[in-house]
């Protein structure tokens, strides 16, 4: 079939290459095209050893999305750009940065960009008070206004799926008192490593349709509600697993961990007030075929992820 190619990049920048999503694009580039020019950027001179053990043959630099002056050093003949933010990033300076420091360079071919929202909504419905705590609920979708702004050739990956890996957040509640912590949703679900080496492959590919496309992905397999977790969590780990869905417990156990991730105060109870607008008006949330379409494979199950990382969820005594 024929279809308008794009140059693919002879060299590839990475943010996040120590994070969950970033570290499985730098993997793929590497085992997939050896050949392409690999910088990984980190915002911690504390990565900088591990990732240089990690991946000999790359490029190791320490930037910062708020640092102007860094994004400039990172992204200097930089043809491919793979783009993810952390929980609370102030995104419209932070995508102004890289926008300024991307046309300054005058290199970039090819930039993906990881965002998370329901993909039919938009900004002007969520709530004007959701919307001025500054989550990631809202900042996604200010992101992408920057980068679709500045007219550079960007691909959005959306994750429109819970990440299987939160599911660690409440592995403390399930070893100790077989407790399943989560709000109630009907999300589906994607392993952050796929979510990873998609976007290696949209940066790797030829296909020029990509440039400019909103791709929603999940794992097209998955989509339960919190119940039906703690029955498959139940049926894995042989044991039955309980699920306590209520906001007293979630602020408890999770609030303080979702804050310290965030670096701010409220990041917890904004999440679980976000969690509850998207249960009353976003109904769109479904499995799709994207990720196996590109990744030539089906993607993790559940059931699968569950069953790899079985031994976070052992009860107590039994990891003694």
């Amino acid at each position: 079939m024929d279809y308008e190619k794009k140059p693919i990049p002879t060299s590839i920048a990475v943010f996040g290459a120590t994070g969950r999503v970033g570290r499985p694009v730098a993997e793929y580039v590497s085992y997939a095209a050896p050949e392409v020019k690999l910088r990984l950027i980190t915002r911690s001179n504390a990565s900088v050893a591990g990732l240089r053990e990690k991946f000999p043959d790359a490029e190791v630099v320490v930037a910062d999305y708020l640092d102007a002056a860094s994004l400039d050093v990172a992204l200097k003949d930089i043809e491919g750009i793979f783009v993810v933010t952390p929980p609370g990033m102030n995104e419209e300076r932070a995508m102004g940065n890289l926008v300024t420091a991307v046309q300054s360079a005058g290199a970039a071919k090819h930039i993906v960009r990881i965002v998370g929202y329901e993909p039919e909504s938009s900004p002007e419905n969520v709530p004007e008070d959701l919307a001025k705590r500054g989550g990631d609920g809202s900042q996604h979708f200010i992101a992408k206004a920057v980068l679709k702004k500045s007219q550079l050739p960007v691909t959005y990956l959306n994750s429109g799926a819970t990440f299987m890996d939160n599911f660690l957040l409440a592995a403390q509640g399930i070893s100790q008192h077989n407790l399943f912590i989560y709000p109630p949703r009907f999300v589906p679900f994607v392993d952050a490593r796929d979510l990873g080496e998609v976007g290696a492959r949209l940066l790797l590919s030829d296909d020029a349709r990509h440039i400019g496309q909103f791709h929603t992905m999940n794992n097209g397999q998955d989509q339960l509600e919190p119940g039906a977790v703690a029955e498959m969590m139940s049926d894995v780990f042989k044991r039955k697993i309980f699920h306590d869905g209520s906001r007293e417990t979630f602020m408890a156990v999770l609030g303080p961990i979702f804050d310290q991730m965030a670096g701010r105060p409220g990041e917890g109870e904004y999440r679980w007030d976000y969690t509850m607008w998207e249960n009353r008006n976003c109904v769109v949330w479904s499995l799709n075929n994207f990720a196996e379409r590109m990744l030539g494979r089906k993607p993790t199950s559940l059931r699968a992820w569950f069953m790899e990382h079985k031994a976070f969820f052992e009860p107590v005594m039994e990891r003694a």
